[in-house]
């Protein structure tokens, strides 16, 4: 009989066990916190690299029109940067700037009518410069 009991008392968690068990959690718990900013920071910083690709490719497109219908070269746009919505706050986060962007074309050597089109994107984030350059090639259409 004395045995049985024993037995059940050895099946509970002790105090210490479920102290222990709980340190082990929060601590588990912190270190996942102190990620959280970097990984909202590189959350942030992808968005705007891709509305930097975005931006980029849709003026290369313009120029390709542009040289294939035999046009001028359009002007670079004017495009703002979405800062997006706020993760700690209500509503949306303040802009940082807008995307400057240069583009040319240069006529390929052995084939004059293909032309080496060249976009680059240029802006500012967290006080560092950025920088994208997306390239394509274009020819005038043969009527």
């Amino acid at each position: 009989m004395i045995t049985i009991q024993a037995r059940r008392h050895r099946r509970a968690f002790s105090l210490l066990e479920a102290l222990f068990a709980m340190t082990v959690l929060f601590m588990a718990l912190g270190f996942f916190l102190t990620l959280l900013p970097s990984a909202l920071q590189k959350n942030e910083h992808d968005a705007i690299y891709l509305q930097a690709v975005a931006a980029g490719q849709q003026y290369l497109d313009a120029m390709r029109d542009a040289i294939e219908n035999g046009k001028p070269l359009p002007l670079p746009p004017t495009i703002a940067i979405d800062a997006g919505g706020s993760v700690v706050g209500n509503g949306y986060n303040q802009s940082p700037g807008n995307f400057h962007i240069t583009g040319s074309c240069t006529s390929v050597v052995i084939f004059e009518p293909l032309q080496d089109c060249s976009v680059d994107v240029q802006w500012t984030e967290a006080g560092q410069k950025r920088d994208y350059v997306v390239e394509s090639y274009a020819t005038q259409q043969v009527s």
